[in-house]
């Protein structure tokens, strides 16, 4: 019986597997080798270009919340004038990471120009340590 099911298994991967071997013409990855959308990548550098352009300065961001998250937004509006748009949760699809990803490959930069080098790696552990300072253990 064990061999059969072995053989199922492996039959049934091979076909869920054949499905994905023709290449999507639209899908890159990062030298990290994370898969994106392309289109959704030059998309998002577009969109960046224009609120740059309007005067707007946006990080977009994703992922689990962090420690500190609403405070990180805070201290960066409040002393930057930067938003922080957040544009998925921990499930990202190719076309939303994409897009974020050409997004702060415009506007980051732009941030560490205007600003300095480490202006949100900062904000972020201050609005980390102010989390733990301020949440009950």
């Amino acid at each position: 019986m064990r061999p059969r099911l072995h053989c199922l298994s492996l039959a049934l991967c091979g076909t869920l597997f054949a499905g994905c071997s023709h290449k999507d013409p639209d899908i890159a990855q990062r030298p990290d080798h994370t898969p994106y959308s392309k289109s959704a990548y030059t998309a998002g550098r577009a969109d960046a270009e224009r609120d740059l352009q309007a005067g707007r300065l946006v990080v977009e961001d994703f992922g689990f919340p962090r420690k500190g998250q609403e405070e990180y937004a805070g201290i960066l509006q409040r002393r930057y004038h930067i938003e922080v748009r957040h544009v998925a949760g921990d499930i990202v699809d190719l076309k939303a990471y994409g897009h974020a990803y050409g997004y702060n490959d415009v506007s980051k930069p732009e941030i560490k120009r205007r600003f300095n080098d480490d202006v949100l790696e900062k904000a972020e552990t201050e609005a980390a340590q102010h989390y733990d300072a301020t949440t009950k253990k």
